[in-house]
Formats: structure tokens, C-alpha cells, sequence
């Protein structure tokens, strides 16, 4: 499904002769421009840092594919906590994340909680179960990387999407402030809502890793990021069947706890674009509203339209692929 996205992105591009990036990133050979000084770098963990990150994981959480739960994990740690710090540590100073924590068991849900729906793909819901060490070292990173984008203030302030002390709940009230604000002003507001299709899945990995070498992650950081992204495999479990493996190729991976801050930092950008209206996004929902008064309402229309080609040109160029539904008329 990723690939599939990917490959309409990448039409529209072609078919519109916007500019695709077509550098290959490897943390080996780069030609992206990069801060002079990169500033952010894993460091090792200590016991109690991991004892700490086991111990808040939900007990009843669901094992991956190795049958491993938490509850079993956190049992042993008296006697396995400085083998599973080593283990993550190590992970950090050679840049490599390990392959037996890439395989998800993924399992498809009805989303309308009725059994006969499951036979069409579109009606289920997939839940992706990685191994639980991945979890703890996923943990790990994530505390340290978001320290360092909130300590740079690198993501945007009008994104809400998976950022402490913001919600859905935050977005709203911003939104609703300035559609009160303008009415005072006598002023029409006009909106357009935009949604990402498959984003999580589209992405492409190259992008992300130039992007994370733009904000000021180190090489080794970088390799570490690579290795956690590539050579994804997952498989479909239904009952007690399970599909052969599938390579995922494209996008950040389901059911982790990293993907979600690395696709922030991914549509970061987008959220610049906007030239006329102001821009809100969260997660993968994009606002796009401007406010002018009554006398410049012709203005409005062409000065979205603008904005729209822009943001256009960058999902193209991004492997994002806005799916718009056009309006039925009745």
C-alpha cells in the first residue's frame, strides 16, 4: 500500500514536472545540506533508565511476534536488566538496530466490530504487534530525540500532532480562537481541510533521513535511524494462519513508538509553505484558513489556490499523496 502511494506521488510529480529529489541518501555518501555542527548524538543508557521504561510498559501490552510480553520481561529483571541495557546500548554506539525487532505479526481488526466485514480488506483496521525489546529501545531514543527537537523548538508551534502538552483538544481551541477573533474583526474566513493519504506508509526514506541531517542529527545518529528504517519485514496472522513475509520498502513503520515524532518531523516543512493562509496540521490533517474583509472576498479564492498549488508541488516532491474528494452534487 506504501509503494502503491508512493508511485501516484511520483506520477503527479512527473505528470506536472515538479521537482522530485533524486539523491539516494546513505549515511555514507550524502549531499544534503546538513548544520555545520550537528549537535545531537544517542547516548549510553544507564540500568535505571531501563528499569524505568520496562517497568511503565502496560503489562497486558501484546507480544510480538517472539511471544516475549512485558510481563515476562519486567519478572526477569533482577536477574536480565544489564543484559537488556548492553543489549540497547550497543545498539546506540554501533548504529544498528536489530533485525529480529523489525518483524511485526500483524493482525487485521473489523472496524466495525462485525465478523463478516473482515473479508474486505478495506473494513479492517491492521494492528501491527512488534517485539517488546524493540519497545524499550525505542523508548530510549524517542526520550533523548524529543528532548533535543523541543530543546531547538524544531517542530513547528502550529503542529499538535504527537507533541507533549498538545492535542486535538489544543488545535481546536487555536482554530476556534482566530475564527472568533476574525468575526470580531468583521473580517470572512475561509478553510480548506486537507488529509494525507497512507502517510505513515508513503514516506520515503531518503527524504527523512536528509531532513533529520538538516535539523542537526549526527552521522552516527543518522546511521542508527537508517538501520532502524530499513529492512522492515512483517507477516498477516488470521486465527492460527499466517501469510509469507512481506518487505516494506516505503514509509515508518506501524505499531512503533518512534514513527510518530518521525513523521512529524517529516511534514515539518509543510507547514511553511503557505505563502497566504496560515497552516495548522495535526499529524497527517493539514488547515488551511485565511481571514480578509467583506470588501476582499475576491481575493480569497485565487490566494488559496495559490497556497494549493504550493502545497501540491511539496507532496509530489515528498511522496505524499492528497487524496480529494470532489463534492457530490445532489
Amino acid at each position: 500500500m506504501g509503494q502503491c502511494t508512493a508511485t501516484k506521488a511520483k506520477a503527479l510529480a512527473e505528470e506536472h514536472d515538479f521537482d522530485l529529489p533524486v539523491t539516494q541518501f546513505t549515511s555514507v555518501d550524502c549531499n544534503f545540506d546538513g548544520l555545520e555542527n550537528p549537535t545531537f548524538r544517542f547516548i549510553p543508557n544507564k540500568e535505571e533508565d531501563i528499569d524505568k521504561i520496562t517497568r511503565a510498559l502496560p503489562s497486558n501490552k501484546a507480544p510480538g511476534i517472539d511471544k516475549i510480553s512485558a510481563r515476562v520481561l519486567k519478572d526477569s529483571l533482577p536477574v536480565t536488566l544489564s543484559v537488556i541495557t548492553t543489549l540497547i546500548n550497543r545498539s546506540f554506539t554501533t548504529n544498528i538496530f536489530p533485525t529480529s525487532w523489525k518483524m511485526a505479526e500483524v493482525i487485521p481488526c473489523s472496524k466495525t466490530g462485525k465478523s463478516e466485514d473482515t473479508d474486505d480488506p478495506c473494513n479492517t483496521r491492521p494492528i501491527s504487534l512488534l517485539p517488546i525489546m524493540s519497545k524499550i529501545c525505542e523508548r530510549s531514543a524517542l526520550s533523548q530525540f524529543t528532548k533535543y527537537l523541543d530543546d531547538n523548538k524544531i517542530i513547528s508551534q502550529f503542529q499538535s500532532g504527537n507533541r507533549k502538552h498538545h492535542s486535538t483538544e489544543t488545535a481546536l481551541l487555536y482554530f476556534t480562537d482566530e475564527l472568533l477573533k476574525n468575526m470580531d474583526s468583521k473580517k470572512i474566513s475561509a478553510v480548506v481541510l486537507l488529509d494525507m493519504s497512507k502517510a505513515f506508509d508513503s514516506i520515503r526514506h531518503d527524504i527523512l533521513l536528509s531532513k533529520l541531517k538538516k535539523v542537526g542529527i549526527s552521522n552516527n545518529a543518522i546511521s542508527w535511524f537508517e538501520s532502524y528504517l530499513s529492512n522492515r519485514k512483517q507477516v498477516v496472522r488470521i486465527g492460527n494462519t499466517t501469510s509469507e513475509i512481506c518487505h516494506l520498502n516505503y514509509g515508518v513503520p506501524q505499531g512503533t513508538i518512534l514513527s510518530p515524532v518521525l513523521f512529524t518531523l517529516y511534514v515539518n516543512d509543510l507547514l511553511t509553505v503557505p505563502k497566504h493562509c496560515q497552516a495548522m496540521g495535526y499529524v497527517d490533517d493539514t488547515k488551511l484558513f485565511l481571514a480578509l474583509p467583506s470588501k476582499q472576498f475576491n481575493e480569497i479564492i485565487p490566494a488559496l489556490n495559490n497556497d494549493l498549488r504550493d502545497i501540491a508541488k511539496w507532496c509530489c516532491s515528498n511522496s505524499v499523496y492528497l487524496l480529494i474528494q470532489p463534492k457530490q452534487r445532489s
